[in-house]
């Protein structure tokens, strides 16, 4: 489950990718900053795109999970959500993520829960929120879990959450690999109202008989925790040691690199990953095929994505002198500034719609570089960038991405590395994979890579553009609200 829609694939055991089908759902935008969602809707997205499977003449083994994380869920005594979910892009809570930092500060932050209490991206944050603006609701709530929690409840009945949602909720001790009583009591929660972590590949439950009926499949199936949708990205495009990239490209753009120790001083979000001894430090962005979606949706016809990269083509490098900041949602590394908000610079008498479209595809491209720049200065040299998903299929923004990042990046032929990694997931929970090291190798024997290289000439041409959008924002951030 993305930030769009849901995303079902039927994969085989050697990994290669049998049949797919998906379901969109939409999330809310009822003020700025904020990102809502009602929790059953993403239950009836699940349905439609599993039924729309091909599901003849297989056996299937195991169901796993990737869900956009973290996802804030609110239950009551029966598991029935109180109010819509906050997502992670939800940037209501800033105020609440600099009292927290005030508090702790970031050092001592960092290093009790891995990361820096980032808004919307904590959601102890949102906690504290709902506590100063909805104490009502607070009161009524007796289990707290988030969007993995809600989906495999409603597949299996039980209570429970992985380890990377675990640690991307603010409430855990990543040293004692537990609750945290202190943070919990600062949200107004208790730590029994919270499931207990377990790793993605664990077995969480089997598949109900209410759920098989929904989903035209047999009762009793094991259904792995899950895993949040970059973890499950990492898993899906074969995850490899510490000097690779993988790049997850969609809605928003996800850097992730593998950490064996938990390092967390990085100025990137850290979460767990498919077991409590190995991390993925990450740096993500907070619109990038948002971006590219917003533009088209208001200035093209909605979902006529060729229209824009048609209009990219007829500029030329440059975008005729225009910047654009991506900032449509606030933006994550490496400002974490929940009242960031986009920006274009260069407007002129003689820009055109082509160059403005062009602009959001290379302000999308400059953000990546400079988040690249973050992970180099804390972790050493990145040999190489592997990357999936939908925003990396275009042929121009392949282009437009080596040529902007100067890196040579490997395009994976897989196109749905997230559902993948579920697949896998769902293989491990049911033993055909014993570790999940084992579906990983899997996924990097089924994947075909395309290179893409960086043109020298292009790349010299984009640096003082790039220089100009690392400038802007330092400028302007003060005018923001």
């Amino acid at each position: 489950m993305g930030t769009s829609a849901v995303k079902a694939v039927l994969a085989a055991a050697d990994g290669s990718e049998v049949r797919t089908a998906s379901a969109a759902w939409a999330a809310r935008h009822s003020q700025p900053g904020w990102a809502e969602a009602g929790a059953p809707q993403w239950w009836r997205a699940v349905v439609r795109a599993v039924n729309a499977l091909d599901k003849s003449g297989v056996e299937i083994a195991g169901i796993g999970l990737s869900v956009l994380y973290p996802a804030l869920v609110l239950f009551d005594a029966a598991m029935r959500p109180l109010r819509p979910a906050i997502l992670y892009c939800d940037q209501r809570a800033g105020e609440q993520s600099k009292k927290l930092l005030a508090r702790y500060g970031e050092r001592t932050a960092r290093s009790l829960t891995g990361n820096a209490f980032p808004a919307g991206t904590a959601s102890i944050t949102s906690l504290l929120w709902l506590k100063e603006h909805e104490r009502s609701t607070l009161r009524k709530t007796c289990r707290v879990g988030h969007a993995g929690t809600f989906l495999v409840h409603k597949l299996t009945g039980e209570y429970t959450i992985d380890f990377s949602d675990a640690s991307l909720s603010g409430l855990y001790n990543t040293a004692a690999n537990e609750w945290s009583a202190e943070l919990c009591a600062l949200a107004g929660i208790t730590p029994p109202m919270l499931p207990q972590p377990m790793p993605a590949g664990n077995m969480a439950g089997r598949l109900s008989k209410r759920a098989a009926k929904q989903l035209g499949l047999a009762a009793g199936l094991p259904v792995a925790a899950g895993a949040g949708d970059t973890v499950c990205a990492a898993l899906g495009m074969g995850v490899g040691d510490g000097q690779e990239m993988l790049l997850s490209c969609g809605s928003t753009n996800c850097f992730v690199r593998l950490s064996r120790k938990p390092d967390f001083d990085n100025g990137l979000v850290n979460c767990s990953f498919l077991d409590a001894g190995t991390w993925l430090n990450i740096g993500t962005t907070s619109s990038s095929g948002a971006a590219i979606q917003w533009f088209v949706d208001n200035y093209l016809t909605p979902g006529d994505y060729d229209s824009f990269f048609a209009l990219c083509r007829r500029s030329a490098a440059g975008a005729g002198g225009m910047i654009f900041l991506p900032y449509l949602a606030g933006e994550r590394t490496p400002h974490y500034d929940p009242h960031a908000r986009a920006v274009f610079l260069g407007m002129s008498a003689s820009s055109t719609l082509a160059h403005t479209a062009r602009s959001v595809a290379e302000g999308v491209c400059f953000a990546d570089r400079q988040i690249l720049e973050v992970f180099e200065r804390t972790g050493g040299p990145v040999s190489r960038i592997i990357a999936a998903g939908g925003g990396a299929r275009n042929a121009l923004m392949r282009r437009l991405r080596a040529d902007v990042t100067g890196r040579e990046i490997a395009f994976s032929s897989i196109a749905n590395a997230s559902a993948f990694g579920a697949a896998l997931l769902g293989g491990v929970a049911a033993g055909t994979y014993r570790v999940w090291p084992q579906a990983a190798a899997v996924a990097r024997r089924a994947g075909r890579l395309s290179l893409a290289k960086p043109r020298p000439e292009a790349h010299h041409s984009y640096e003082a553009a790039y220089l100009r959008y690392k400038e802007l924002y330092p400028r302007v951030r003060d005018l923001f609200g």
